[in-house]
Order: structure tokens, then C-alpha cells, then sequence
């Protein structure tokens, strides 16, 4: 009878802990998050890494001559809406250079430089995840409009003789992309967050590369697989609606 009354009270003592403790917990999560049901507005910019890692880089009608994978500096932003753990927006991203060159037909008398460029216009879906501390992960998708920009451009510059037209030939390559991404976010003030950001997406162009008069071709076709990793600063604030 003893024991049984110690562990009566014992189990009493454990249930009531266990309550104070989830009531405590609830309690530091409004304090934490004021906003977890309110509409919030972000605004998400990111400078990073996009790698093509798998693509093949080529230039020529005959494609005989490739390179093997790019890298370049990409900044994006992205403005979102955020209802509790959902989020949803639109976003662009900028691939400002390239380290590998797609290989061209330069006519002896005509040197030319090759320049490559990266741009997407996204929509997104985001499922928010808090953790501990203020640190919240997040998972989502992207899908939308991918470009990659070819120019090539003569090295010579102007001389006495009239030439009509540009000195460079652009080649616009367009297709759709689809892309599954995660990241963590901080708090460091009350509005603002910090984080970082990895993705990867298929960017789906066109089996058939656009040629110049040169015959050089876009340098990119097919199935291209991106993985774009960038650090984040993002401010948030409750909208009134």
C-alpha cells in the first residue's frame, strides 16, 4: 500500500510537470514568434554560387569541341508571403559570370570575345519548420523561365572604316526550369534574418542550339542540371491584411 501511494504521487507529480513544461513551451513560442499567424511580408536577397556541373559547354555547329562544366557569381532576390508555415513568392536570379569558355570559329582576321550569362525569372512554395533558438528551416520548390546568354563580340575597336551594326551577335537560349531547394534562417534583429540557401533544378532549353553567322551555337542545349548555394539577408514585416 506503501509503495503504491508513492507512486501515486509520484505519477501526480510527473503529470503535472509534464503540463507545466508544455505550457511554458507554448508560451515561449508566441513570445518567439508574434507573427505565426499573421500574413508577413519578406523581401530575400542572396549572393552565391551557381555551378553547372555536369554540362557540356559547347560553341560550334559541329559541338566536336566541348567543356566540361561553369561556375559563376549569382545574386537574387525574392519577395515573399508568408502565412504561418506556408510561403509563397516570385523571385530573379543573375549569373553574372562563367569560367569556362564555349569554344568558337574566329576567322583569322576577326579575334572575338565570348561572354555567357545566366537569368531566371521563379515562383516558389516554401513549408516553413521551426527548430530551436529563433532558427527555422525551410524546404520548397521553384519553377519558371531560364535564359542563358551567349554574346560574342569582335575584339576590334573602332577604326576609319563605316561598319553598320553591332560588333557582337547575341544568342538567347530560353527554357523552363524546375528545382527543389532548402535553407536555414536566423533572426539578428527583430525584423531581419540571415541564413543560407542550396538548390538544385533541371533548366530544360532547347534540343536545337541557335547558330550565327559564324557558325558558332548557343553554348548550352538539353537538360542542364544547376546547383545554386548562396548566403541570405532577408527582412520581414506584418502586413495589415
Amino acid at each position: 500500500m506503501k509503495f503504491a501511494r508513492i507512486a501515486w504521487v509520484t505519477a501526480a507529480l510527473a503529470a503535472s510537470f509534464v503540463a507545466r513544461v508544455a505550457e511554458a513551451q507554448e508560451e515561449l513560442a508566441g513570445r518567439a514568434d508574434p507573427n505565426a499567424h499573421a500574413t508577413v511580408g519578406m523581401a530575400e536577397f542572396g549572393v552565391g554560387l551557381l555551378s553547372l556541373p555536369n554540362a557540356s559547354v559547347c560553341g560550334s555547329s559541329t559541338r566536336s569541341e566541348c567543356s566540361k562544366g561553369d561556375n559563376s557569381v549569382a545574386l537574387s532576390a525574392w519577395p515573399l508571403f508568408r502565412w504561418g508555415h506556408f510561403a509563397t513568392g516570385a523571385g530573379v536570379m543573375l549569373g553574372l559570370t562563367s569560367s569556362t569558355d564555349a569554344p568558337r570559329n574566329d576567322p583569322p582576321d576577326v579575334p572575338r570575345d565570348h561572354t555567357r550569362r545566366y537569368f531566371a525569372v521563379e515562383i516558389t512554395g516554401r513549408y516553413y519548420v521551426p527548430i530551436t533558438g529563433g532558427f527555422e528551416g525551410w524546404v520548397g520548390i521553384t519553377s519558371g523561365l531560364g535564359v542563358v546568354n551567349d554574346t560574342f563580340q569582335s575584339q576590334q575597336g573602332l577604326t576609319d572604316q563605316a561598319l553598320i551594326g553591332q560588333r557582337g551577335i547575341t544568342l538567347l537560349t530560353q527554357g523552363y526550369t524546375l528545382g527543389l531547394g532548402f535553407g536555414l534562417d536566423a533572426p539578428i534583429a527583430a525584423n531581419w534574418l540571415i541564413g543560407g540557401r542550396a538548390r538544385i533544378a533541371d533548366w530544360f532549353l532547347p534540343g536545337t542550339s541557335q547558330t550565327d553567322p559564324f557558325e558558332d551555337t548557343a553554348s548550352l542545349r538539353g537538360v542542364v542540371t544547376t546547383v545554386d548555394i548562396s548566403l541570405t539577408i532577408a527582412y520581414r514585416s506584418r502586413l495589415l491584411f
